[in-house]
């Protein structure tokens, strides 16, 4: 505890309410943390912050590993002068309202935050108040009127990590270049990162049975959740070594490879099964291999699905890790994440970032 006095409470004290109105001239100490600082702070010390939230992620709900209870959460960004941003994690009721409670860039202090390493630095805490009236929030949103929104040189604090959930904002995103640039790949960790880019090629060589695609196996429950190969019997039938099981059928789930560019680099990407079925419209595997394979033999339908997605813009999020094949190393890029581009808001959010 950081203050000078402490009160202890037993069963022989009494609380009673002041009804004199002086209590209400009370207000709450903060010991802020600028954002650029939190990289010298260990993971799980408690931070106050003070910020702009700048973007406001989807609400979401996970399963809780540790009570099993479904959990409500959402992301925000957040930036102040330190020339930096970092994503923070709200819980609950605050979660769910996030996208009303914190529209329009309002300043926040955030009190007892707790600090992660989960995708480089990040925040996760639930004690805030919104447009505190305090010195240094009268002085944020002066800066962040005159100058923060549209500062073009932030550092995002979260953008090495993040997992594998949805794109990054407008102004976190990257380039194809910084992959090479920035030597993304090379830590003990994987490296992560959103940007804009255009397809040039999709590599649509049969591999599967007849297909780009693996045979999984039809389980969809634990262990194997459809993900697992099953490989096909001499009778017809598919054997998991994950499970031990053999079914009649199989799941078939995309895997190939790719090209994607913009204006300053080109990268090889591999490309998984839901990524895939977002660039191809919602297609399945299996409904591919039953129209291409199944009903008839038909190479232009099969070789149109890939076509007809190549010379497209999407926005993707990518992991990048290094890995050992053979006796070989290499920095391999894997598509987490892709999201057609809404023009409406890439327009709002090109303007905001010229200042027009």
């Amino acid at each position: 505890c950081k203050s000078q006095f402490e009160i202890t409470f037993d069963q022989n004290s009494e609380i009673h309410l002041d009804t004199s109105g002086e209590a209400g001239n009370i207000q709450e100490q903060y010991d802020f943390v600028k954002i650029a600082n939190l990289e010298n702070i260990e993971p799980n010390a408690i931070v106050d912050v003070l910020g702009v939230v700048k973007h406001v992620g989807e609400v979401a709900t996970i399963m809780s590993k540790k009570s099993g209870k479904e959990l409500t959460k959402c992301e925000l960004l957040i930036e102040d002068d330190s020339g930096a941003d970092v994503k923070l994690t709200v819980w609950g009721d605050t979660a769910q309202n996030a996208p009303v409670k914190f529209q329009n860039n309002p300043v926040v202090a955030f009190k007892r935050a707790r600090v992660s390493d989960f995708g480089g630095r990040s925040l996760s805490g639930s004690g805030f108040a919104i447009n505190p009236q305090i010195p240094e929030g009268h002085q944020l949103m002066n800066w962040w009127g005159l100058h923060g929104n549209k500062n073009q040189n932030t550092r995002s604090l979260s953008s090495a990590g993040g997992g594998s959930r949805g794109v990054d904002p407008f102004d976190s995103r990257k380039t194809v270049g910084a992959i090479k640039q920035e030597q993304l790949g090379y830590g003990e960790k994987p490296d992560w990162l959103t940007f804009k880019a255009t397809i040039t090629f999709l590599k649509r060589e049969k591999q599967g049975d007849d297909g780009a695609w693996y045979t999984a196996c039809a389980n969809a429950g634990d262990p194997c959740k459809n993900m697992y190969k099953a490989t096909q019997t001499s009778d017809g039938n598919y054997h998991c070594d994950k499970c031990q099981q053999t079914f009649p059928n199989c799941v078939r789930r995309f895997i190939f490879s790719g090209t994607v560019a913009d204006d300053t680099s080109t990268s090889w990407v591999s490309v998984f099964n839901e990524q895939a079925e977002t660039l191809f419209g919602g297609v399945t595997a299996d409904e591919l291999w039953r129209k291409c394979c199944e009903e008839s033999s038909d190479r232009d339908l099969y070789d149109s699905t890939f076509l007809k997605t190549t010379y497209k813009e999407y926005i993707f999020k990518c992991k990048v890790k290094q890995e050992q094949v053979g006796d070989e190393t290499r920095v391999k890029t894997s598509l987490t994440s892709v999201q057609p581009i809404d023009y409406v808001q890439e327009s709002r959010d090109l303007l905001r970032a010229l200042a027009v």
